[in-house]
């Protein structure tokens, strides 16, 4: 499934702000920031929908969308 929304500038921006407040040095903070400017930011890694923003807003580090994070873990992973 492909995703249909685009975080804006504004809002990645934000994110940004966000993550650098709660993380701040190392690689760690290297990576959220990578991940933040990829296109796929935002998208579940699971299901490949949006993942939104008030959700990335709590979350920034989030990488499943409502719907999937709440979904039980397989006993395979």
């Amino acid at each position: 499934m492909e995703h249909q929304h685009y975080l804006t500038i504004e809002q990645r921006d934000a994110l940004e702000k966000l993550i650098r407040s709660r993380i701040r040095t190392g690689a760690r903070l290297e990576s959220a920031l990578e991940r933040l400017h990829m296109p796929d930011y935002g998208v579940c890694i699971e299901c490949s929908r949006d993942i939104e923003f008030v959700r990335l807003e709590a979350d920034p580090l989030a990488m499943h969308c409502r719907t999937c994070s709440r979904l039980p873990v397989s006993a395979e992973a």
